[in-house]
């Protein structure tokens, strides 16, 4: 009997082949389940999704997110074999995959599952893999949650590939509380010998632009805000989401925009009176180093447009 492949994200278990593309492809809700299931020219036929998998030459490629590293062997039994042949392959099946790597599997088809809804980047899956793996060869994982080690793996790959996600977003995907995540991410990292960089202000700022369909040109602005603040120590210390939000919003009224604070504090979960914060303090310090730049630019401006007198 077939066995049925289930959608990671809807349950469906209507996945259907894509043969020009080599994809498995999820009916109901369109997920692409698995890419480069085989060579162009193929010289097999399949008359099932299952068929097609096994009898694919090539599989995508190596990654910490898959089961042994995707390198796992598959073993296709015959309804001509003895039993006593049966039960010596199934013997070879069940010592192909090691304690260790079904140790990870629910974790690494989590992290999988989760971050197709975060639209993670590739690199950032397969990192938030690793930092899995490592966790789980160290001992830490044992006796621990394994939702709030994943969503924690997963902010942490964040952290290091410098996407923008917030812990509270990772945290809500798993139903577990800010605190929760934030727990299990510094015991993680406290035992674990893994550079986390703290998040720039930074990364943050496209997102923001882009969740108030702002004009690209607050990003160039913020961004120069940001570089400011961080020379004068602006940046110390301070929240990275809330100083971006407090750049952006200089930067929109820097630009004649209108943009409340509570619409830049709910674009990255702060609250109004960080942004206000921030905002008083580039005011204070960052706006008059602006306007110092902007006056030396049009000197010099003026000075290349001048005519040379002979």
């Amino acid at each position: 009997m077939e066995r049925k492949r289930i959608c990671p994200r809807c349950g469906s278990t209507k996945i259907i082949v894509d043969a020009e593309r080599g994809e498995l492809v999820c009916s109901e809700c369109g997920l692409v389940i698995s890419k480069g299931l085989f060579l162009e020219g193929k010289d097999w036929r399949a008359f099932s999704t299952e068929e097609f998998i096994e009898r694919a030459r090539s599989g995508a490629p190596v990654s910490p997110t898959r089961t042994a590293y995707g390198l796992d062997t598959k073993i296709a039994y015959s309804k001509g074999l003895s039993g006593r042949s049966m039960r010596m392959l199934r013997r070879t099946k069940k010592h192909v995959r090691s304690r260790k790597e079904k140790r990870v599997m629910p974790a690494l088809f989590k992290i999988r599952a989760i971050a197709e809804r975060l639209d993670l980047p590739t690199h950032t899956v397969e990192d938030a893999a690793k930092l899995y793996r490592l966790a789980s060869s160290a001992g830490l994982v044992k006796g621990r949650s394994m939702d709030a080690m994943v969503a924690a793996v997963i902010y942490a790959a964040c952290r290091r590939t410098e996407v923008p996600r917030f812990l509270q977003e990772i945290a809500s995907f798993f139903e577990l509380t800010e605190k929760e995540v934030g727990r299990s991410f510094r015991f993680l990292f406290r035992k674990l010998d893994v550079r986390i960089p703290p998040p720039k202000p930074e990364i943050y700022v496209s997102r923001i632009v882009s969740k108030l369909k702002l004009p690209q040109s607050i990003v160039t602005k913020s961004i120069r805000i940001l570089r400011i603040a961080r020379e004068v120590g602006v940046t110390l210390g301070r929240e990275p989401a809330g100083t971006a939000a407090g750049a952006v919003y200089l930067a929109t009224q820097e630009e004649g925009i209108h943009r409340t604070q509570r619409e830049l504090a709910q674009a990255v979960s702060v609250t109004e009176v960080t942004v206000r914060n921030r905002y008083r303090e580039f005011l204070e310090k960052v706006k008059p180093l602006l306007e110092k730049e902007r006056l030396e630019k049009e000197k010099k401006e003026e000075e290349i447009a001048e005519p040379v007198s002979l």
